[in-house]
């Protein structure tokens, strides 16, 4: 793949992501139950990604391929599919984007206590100190986004819980994804998220809604972009190296800011700008740290 085809893959990826959150706020505005819209969304995910992969799925899984791919899918679909919805209940999209642009932040840190003979150099200690410092700056601010309502430590401690599950995701999707088949692995992850999505939706009582067309054009939109960033993140990642995978995290933010104050009349606090330097920075470092050991 060539350098400029990445490049192109990973705006198309950062735009999608920054939308991703954009409309899941907006259906919660429009009074979507929150158990039910993300229970549907991975569903029809599931559903869609079966008839295109059910043959491969078939003929070549193995219980070595389903529990990694179902690890994988806990991390990547199950854990901030619930978290990221229940958090945007408590702080506007574009506050979520920041949170998702702090994933290769944690990617570092878990990479080192799982790959304890990996190098951490100062100039990777001081990528994760800065990006620290942004993270309790924007805390302490307390600002959510929402005009005159919202909740940052209880959205913030969400959206950073689902920010985990997709750091971890990151190791196993470098690890798994160079020998399981790509079909076989996809969809694996995305049934183990919709079966015990399906189960939660069960323990939690929840409606099954009857939707309007608004909205149920809302919700093929999030199933599109599921799907589309997905896949793609999934083919650029096995064709161009880690670090410029990440430039996708300057992509997010920037999208997910400007979309809400836009379409969702949300509120943009100075303070997220230096919250996105201070991550952009860490980006930065961290980066050029993988690039001088690579080289």
């Amino acid at each position: 793949m060539s350098a400029y085809a990445g490049l192109r893959n990973i705006i198309i990826i950062g735009i999608l992501y920054g939308f991703h959150g954009l409309i899941n706020r907006s259906l919660l505005i429009d009074g979507v139950n929150e158990i039910f819209l993300v229970t549907a969304r991975i569903s029809l995910v599931c559903i869609i990604l079966g008839l295109y992969c059910i043959r491969d799925f078939i003929n070549e899984i193995n219980l070595s391929y389903f529990l990694k791919g179902g690890l994988t899918g806990v991390l990547a679909i199950l854990t901030p599919g619930w978290t990221f919805i229940y958090a945007l209940k408590n702080i506007s999209s574009g506050l979520m984007s920041i949170f998702i642009s702090t994933i290769p932040l944690f990617t570092v840190i878990w990479v080192y206590f799982f790959y304890r003979e990996e190098k951490i150099t100062k100039l990777k200690i001081s990528s994760v100190l800065i990006g620290f410092i942004g993270l309790v700056v924007l805390f302490l601010s307390g600002v959510t986004g929402i005009s005159g309502k919202g909740d940052l430590g209880t959205g913030g401690i969400l959206a950073l819980i689902g920010v985990q599950g997709l750091a971890l995701s990151n190791i196993t999707n470098r690890k798994h994804s160079q020998y399981i088949p790509a079909k076989v692995y996809l969809f694996t992850q995305w049934f183990v998220g919709s079966v015990i999505s399906i189960i939660l939706f069960f323990i939690l009582d929840g409606n099954i809604e009857v939707i309007t067309y608004s909205t149920s054009f809302k919700l093929l939109g999030l199933v599109f972009i599921d799907i589309a960033s997905y896949s793609l993140f999934f083919y650029t990642i096995k064709r161009v190296s880690a670090s410029f995978t990440t430039l996708v995290d300057y992509v997010v933010p920037v999208v997910g800011i400007s979309a809400g104050y836009l379409l969702l009349d949300e509120v943009v606090n100075n303070i997220f700008f230096l919250t996105v330097v201070l991550i952009f920075i860490s980006l930065y470092l961290a980066v050029k740290d993988e690039s001088e050991n690579l080289n």
